[in-house]
Parts: C-alpha cells; structure tokens; sequence
C-alpha cells in the first residue's frame, strides 16, 4: 500500500513538473505579443543609444577621412619617387656611356646581347669597386646587385636607351647598369 502511494505521489509530481514550465512558457508567450502590439501602436522614434551609436560612427568617418589622405598622398609619394629612381638609372646609363667605352657594333653583335648569355661566377675589386671580364671587355657595376640574383646564374649584357645593362633571365624586368671600362 505504501509502494501505491509512493508511486502516485512520483507521478502526480512529474505531471506537475512538467506542466509548470508549459504554463510558464504560454504565459511569456504572452506578454511579449502583448509587448509587440504596443510597440506597433507606439511611432517609432530612434532611442538615445541608437543616436549614440550614430554619432560615433559619424566620428570615427571623420577619423578615417584624414588616414584615407594620408595613405594616398604617401602612395604618391612612392610613385613619384619610383619614378625619379628610374629617371636617376637612365641617367647613370647615359653617363656611363659618355665617360665609359663603347664596343663596336660588330663586336656588340657577335658576342653580346639576349642570345649570348653567361656567368659571371667572382666579380673582382678593383680600386673597391666590383668588375668582371666577358667578351674581351671590362665592365664595371653602376649600383648595387640585386636581391635575388647570385653569381653563378646566367646573366647577357645588353645596350637599350644608349647604355649597357645586365639582365639576368630568371628576373625579368631588373637590370643593373653597367659600364665598359
């Protein structure tokens, strides 16, 4: 008899239990449909937090604006001074070409250009600066080798826009001036 009573209470308990949070759950439904029909019926007007919000988005455009400026103005910059960079090595190549020797076309044809490539292995210093001997000539640097380039890899002296350069065909689009000395 007391097992029955002791089983119906467990049960009485567990329908109870579980109903409550039903209940509860109907009754939030409730008040917040109820909380949603007055905010349809009230005019929507923005809260001081969502002004807030607005003004320090207003601000921190502002703030970006002058950095905006500031990283265009030094892409300029770096343009412009990529740009004298390069007027600067023509100019070296001009003047290395006027103070320096020229080889003959002949001779420029039969032992120069894309088609005759070589390694310079060892620059020599002379007088501290770096030299090296191909084709019967003696060339000397105008600035410095480039990152990236060793001595062992295949280099061609060439002659564009009145100077001699070196190329190196696994860096296409570098060159360093060079001159006959």
């Amino acid at each position: 008899m007391k097992l029955a009573g002791i089983i119906g209470t467990a049960v009485l308990s567990l329908t109870l239990g579980a109903a409550a949070p039903v209940y509860a759950q109907e009754e939030h439904q409730q008040e917040e449909h109820g909380q949603q029909e007055e905010k349809k019926a009230q005019p929507e007007k923005p809260s001081q937090q969502e002004e807030k919000h607005a003004q320090q988005d207003e601000k921190k455009a502002q703030q970006e604006k002058p950095a905006q400026q500031e990283e265009k103005h030094a892409q300029q910059e770096e343009k412009q001074a990529q740009h004298e960079k390069s007027g600067q090595h023509e100019q070296q190549a001009q003047r290395a070409d006027s103070n320096h020797g020229r080889i003959p076309d002949d001779r420029f044809r039969a032992n120069f250009g894309r088609e005759h490539v070589f390694v310079i292995n060892r620059p020599v210093i002379i007088e501290g600066q770096p030299r090296f001997q191909y084709g019967g000539y003696w060339f000397g640097f105008s600035q410095p080798w480039p990152v990236g380039w060793l001595y062992t890899d295949n280099v061609y002296v060439d002659y564009v826009d009145g100077g001699y350069f070196l190329y190196n065909p696994f860096h296409p689009g570098i060159r360093v001036v060079i001159i006959v000395i």
